[in-house]
Parts: C-alpha cells; sequence; structure tokens
C-alpha cells in the first residue's frame, strides 16, 4: 500500500485536514503534488529574474569576474564567501566556470540576500534604476521583504511540504505580482503558462 512507503508523520497533516478519512488524506497528498507543480513555472519566473538583475549589477560593479573581487567578497562576509567560493570552485572543475555559470550555480537564497539591509548603500544607491519595472511606492524594504517571502514558499514546495492549508491565491498573487515587479514582460509572458489556480478550484 502507499500508506507504507509515506512516513506516518508526513500523513497525519494529511489525515486530520481529511478528518482522519484515509481515502481523502491520500487525495489530498496527491493533489497537493499537483498544486506545488503548478507552482513550478511563476516560481522559477521570480527566481530567473532577480538573479539576472542581481548578476548584471554585480558585473557592472565589479566586472566579469566579480566573486574574485576582493571588495564584493568583503561585502558579502564570510557565511556568502565561503557559498560563492564554493560554487566557483565546482564550475572550476566542470570547465564551466562564467558569470553566467555562477548566476545559475548559487541559490534563490544567495540571490534574495542580495537585498540585505546592508547591501542597499553598496549595491542599490539607485535601485528603481536597477530594478526598472519597480514600482516607484514600492521601497527597498518591501522588495527584501517579498523576495524573502516567496523564497519561503519557494522552498516549502520544493523540499516537498504539505501547501494546502496555505491560502494559495494570496500566495500566488505576491509570486505574480514580485514578478511584476522585477520584469513586468516576463510577467505576461509567464502567465498563460500558469495552472495554479485551476489546480487549486481541484481540491478533493
Amino acid at each position: 500500500m502507499v500508506t507504507n512507503i509515506i512516513s506516518q508523520e508526513r500523513l497525519t497533516k494529511y489525515l486530520k485536514a481529511a478528518g482522519f478519512d484515509q481515502t481523502r488524506a491520500l487525495a489530498l497528498y496527491g493533489w497537493n503534488i499537483q498544486l506545488s507543480e503548478a507552482f513550478f513555472p511563476v516560481l522559477s519566473a521570480s527566481e530567473v529574474c532577480l538573479r539576472n538583475i542581481i548578476s548584471q549589477r554585480l558585473v557592472t560593479l565589479y566586472g566579469q569576474n566579480w566573486w574574485d573581487d576582493a571588495a564584493f567578497l568583503l561585502q558579502i562576509k564570510d557565511g556568502g564567501k565561503r557559498t560563492v567560493l564554493t560554487a566557483r570552485d565546482k564550475l572550476n572543475k566542470r570547465g564551466a566556470l562564467s558569470s553566467g555559470g555562477m548566476t545559475a550555480e548559487l541559490n534563490f537564497g544567495f540571490w534574495v540576500n542580495m537585498l540585505l539591509p546592508r547591501h542597499e548603500p553598496v549595491f542599490w544607491q539607485d535601485l528603481h534604476s536597477n530594478f526598472s519595472d519597480l514600482p516607484a511606492a514600492v521601497s527597498y524594504d518591501r522588495l527584501y521583504k517579498r523576495c524573502d517571502e516567496v523564497r519561503e514558499f519557494r522552498n516549502r514546495v520544493f523540499h516537498h511540504e504539505p501547501i494546502l492549508h496555505m491560502n494559495i491565491t494570496k500566495e500566488y498573487s505576491q509570486i505574480m505580482e514580485l514578478i511584476g515587479w522585477l520584469s513586468a514582460d516576463k510577467a505576461k509572458w509567464i502567465k498563460p503558462y500558469s495552472r495554479v489556480m485551476a489546480v487549486a478550484r481541484q481540491k478533493p
């Protein structure tokens, strides 16, 4: 039985949501998988947009080999430096070290951390010229907070955690709004590929 390969701790969350009806609990488990899958296009779009904007800014400030720049490494402190140098060494072994390679190798959390408050006066003196589609009313703090919220939700999805108890409409709207802040064109382009709300309406 499928219940034998799903941990009791994990299944219990769905049993509670299903009123301890095992058949419905398994249906909810399957729906949660489908819902998580449906979020992939918009989560991917938000991550790719953010990392491309930030990596381009780093190239402008520190050159094509920004990951080796002493001033950059000092700015991101020891934790960030370890992350960057680990990624650099990994790509070096593959013979694939480049700005594009580094941009893809570093995770979403790293890129969100490039918006930590301490980086504002160094990286983002003129925020809205670098984030050209960011509405004037959206502050640096608000942008960082939204990126971090999307990162947290993204981690739930990618780590196969339940999202059935969350406000799906709100989460989807916030991700789409973030994509629009990063690239209005990307937001328009990605929307037809998203099945989030259609799948949400299919909840067992």
